[in-house]
């Protein structure tokens, strides 16, 4: 289980190699789609492109950032 200095460490090893990736995607790379489970995540489309998938982590972040916002 992580907590205090060492989630925050692992936190930001994940964010810096998500932008790592992302910053040598190209624009074709980004526009690539595949099919996903609506059923699994409200945010899930049908079908979702890198680019989208890329995006979903903050929207879901931010839906529940103003769930527990009171």
């Amino acid at each position: 289980m992580f907590r205090g200095p060492r989630l925050r460490r692992q936190f930001d090893r994940t964010i810096a190699s998500l932008h790592r990736h992302l910053d040598v995607e190209t624009d074709e790379e980004l526009a690539r789609a595949m099919s996903f489970p609506v059923d699994w995540d409200p945010f899930f489309q049908d079908r979702m492109t890198l680019g989208e998938v890329y995006r979903y982590g903050t929207e879901h972040f931010d839906d529940h950032r103003q769930q527990l916002t009171l």
